[in-house]
């Protein structure tokens, strides 16, 4: 998202007074003044019990673009959990294309990593009660083609007990940016769950973006 009044339009566009923004991102970008132009944010119908971003620590001279938003509700007597996120593109303007692709990994795995010791040691110690757990947004990676074939971004997810609410989905029925550029079909948005009953998700085709958006139920049990 850009900021927190295209929050607002798209909260309208859905549908006029239903959604509201319970938190937007002000990441600033290296080397610019003021906020980035792509943000993270959560919308919803219901009234989160708090909500905050944080942005991504440098690790070993690692350092992953954004951060990530959170929100915490209560929907009846399950405490629910939302985190939003964009990770690292795989975009490449310069240097060897082959240690910037590995670098642009090394960035979405050190800010996944950050996420699962955020929901472990800061979630799991501190607010023990919220149990259910909502990861969202555009990863920039998959398993399906070669050249993510070593990184462990959803890996880290699956390991940590998160459902991919496209698991057993062929490609071609979970396509969420579709072929451009020379680049073919690929999944690079998803939602996952903990805790849950997911639903099956399903991508909706769209000119808004480039990438698709995703829509999937999560059920308490």
């Amino acid at each position: 998202m850009r900021d927190y009044d295209a929050c607002n339009r798209l909260g309208n566009a859905i549908k006029p007074g239903a959604y509201h923004v319970e938190i937007c991102s002000a990441f600033k970008e290296p080397f610019q003044t003021g906020p980035g132009r792509q943000q993270v944010a959560i919308l919803s119908r219901f009234q989160a019990q708090a909500a905050w971003s944080e942005q991504w620590k440098s690790v070993e001279g690692v350092d992953p673009p954004r951060g990530f938003a959170f929100a915490w509700f209560k929907i009846r007597d399950a405490d629910i959990g939302v985190y939003s996120v964009h990770l690292k593109s795989n975009l490449i303007t310069r240097g060897n294309k082959e240690a910037e692709a590995a670098r642009n990994i090394r960035k979405r795995e050190v800010a996944i990593d950050q996420l699962m010791t955020h929901v472990r040691d800061f979630i799991g110690a501190k607010i023990p009660s919220i149990n259910r757990l909502i990861v969202g947004g555009d990863f920039n990676t998959n398993q399906d083609q070669t050249m993510f074939a070593l990184e462990k971004t959803l890996t880290f997810l699956k390991d940590a007990g998160f459902q991919n609410s496209f698991e057993a989905l062929p490609l071609s029925q979970r396509v969420t940016h579709p072929a451009n550029h020379g680049y073919p079909d690929a999944t690079f948005d998803y939602l996952f769950g903990k805790n849950f009953k997911n639903g099956q998700a399903f991508a909706t085709p769209t000119n808004v973006s480039d990438h698709w958006p995703v829509t999937c139920d999560f059920r308490i049990h």
